[in-house]
């Protein structure tokens, strides 16, 4: 599922906004047809001004209950259905043409919702907390989840925050059957907010880089250092067992085509720490060639740096 919570401004706002008690008691929702069969675009609009914001997310056609596809391809017909969540409810109303849908909706928050988080050691949820964890879908079955992976208990702040960022129940699922169970909500939301996903985690079990923790994840993440350029170098016969050798090689701008250039000059045994040290210097392999026209046959690696040092062009 496509996930995408566009922040505009009130959940960046959220702690003013609690402070406030402000809670939308409806906006605006419009839908169109989703990247994938059974699914469609939501979007909601609620708020104004500055505390205006967009929420927009790839959702499956039946968790809008009581409309149908025939509703969704009628011309001006209006329609009416909910979105039923753990934490609440918006109740819709509208119209459709050719698949894409507009209209208003009113929010009502599920008191059982707070009574059922009572039952697992969580604090009652402020109301915009509330409304935070309906909008994002932030339900019982996550907390379930997190207790089932031994996760420390999270508290109502902390399951609103992984709302927002787009750690739901399938995110959890995903990380945990790739065997990284993190203990505490932050390192979820930190590493959602950093790209670490499944796929990327697939990646780099592929090409041998296990049971990293969450903070490798986020660095290698952060570098550039994927499954794809571990596997790369690997081939070029440079196969570290630490990550952080790769994520320096990566900063320094040392990927599979700078070694291929300078192996096709003649330097062919260089170690990570030298080819490091020759792209800091500007080491190319045109410099090298033009090297090797001036009559210096093949010079070391530290006689090329000191004459691309001085200047030698």
């Amino acid at each position: 599922m496509r996930f995408a919570v566009l922040l505009l401004a009130s959940f960046l706002a959220a702690p003013i906004l609690s402070a406030q008690h402000t809670v939308p008691s409806g906006g605006q929702w419009l839908i169109e047809r989703g990247d994938h069969p059974g699914t469609v675009e939501l979007t909601v609009r609620y708020g104004e001004g500055r505390y205006s914001s967009n929420w927009s997310r790839d959702v499956p056609i039946g968790e809008l209950m009581g409309l149908s596809a025939a509703d969704m391809s009628g011309s001006g017909a209006t329609v009416h259905f909910k979105i039923v969540r753990s934490a609440g409810t918006l109740t819709c109303e509208g119209w459709f043409d050719d698949g894409k849908g507009s209209g208003h909706f009113t929010y009502q928050p599920n008191p059982d919702f707070v009574a059922e988080l009572a039952k697992r050691g969580i604090n009652a949820p402020t109301a915009w907390e509330q409304f935070q964890m309906t909008m994002s879908g932030v339900g019982v079955d996550l907390v379930d989840e997190l207790a089932r992976q031994k996760y420390d208990r999270p508290t109502a702040a902390q399951l609103a925050r992984m709302g927002t960022h787009g750690v739901d129940l399938e995110y959890v699922r995903d990380i945990g059957a790739r065997g990284y169970h993190l203990e505490d909500a932050a390192s979820l939301v930190r590493m959602r907010d950093h790209g670490v996903d499944a796929e990327f985690i697939a990646s780099l079990d592929s090409a041998g880089y296990k049971n990293l923790s969450a903070e490798e994840l986020v660095r290698v993440r952060d570098h550039g250092v994927d499954g794809d350029y571990i596997v790369e170098m690997k081939a070029l016969g440079y196969a570290s067992s630490d990550p952080e050798e790769l994520v320096e090689s990566r900063d320094h701008g040392v990927d599979p085509s700078y070694i291929k250039s300078l192996r096709e000059a003649g330097y062919d045994h260089l170690s990570l720490q030298e080819l490091r040290r020759a792209r800091d210097h500007g080491v190319t392999r045109g410099f090298i060639l033009r090297v090797k026209d001036r009559g210096y046959g093949k010079p070391s690696l530290d006689e090329v740096i000191r004459l691309r040092d001085r200047g030698l062009d």
